[in-house]
């Protein structure tokens, strides 16, 4: 799936407060998902739910490694996103 600002599924992933949380918590490095589980009060099973939202947006990766599944940002898939707010950020000009 492609990320773009006129996909509205990207929109809809980084909506709600608990996937924006997610996406910070994997900014930095990937991470399964008993480690994310640490920062939220709920279950495994919702905190998958909300990982695969991102995952159909284009906006997290996931690999395999042994019996894990580690998920990641992917950062390309979150720059035209990127882009397209700072173009909006930018005073137009006069």
């Amino acid at each position: 799936m492609t990320t773009s600002p006129e996909n509205p599924d990207v929109f809809h992933a980084i909506a709600d407060p608990t996937r924006r949380r997610l996406l910070d918590l994997l900014r930095d490095a990937e991470r399964p998902v008993t480690d994310l589980l640490e920062s939220f009060r709920m279950t495994q099973s919702a905190v998958s739910q909300h990982l695969r939202v991102l995952r159909d947006a284009g906006l997290v990766r996931v690999r395999r490694l042994g019996r894990e599944r580690l998920y990641r940002v992917d950062r390309g898939a979150v720059r035209p996103l990127a882009d397209w707010t700072a173009r909006l950020a930018r005073r137009p000009p006069r």
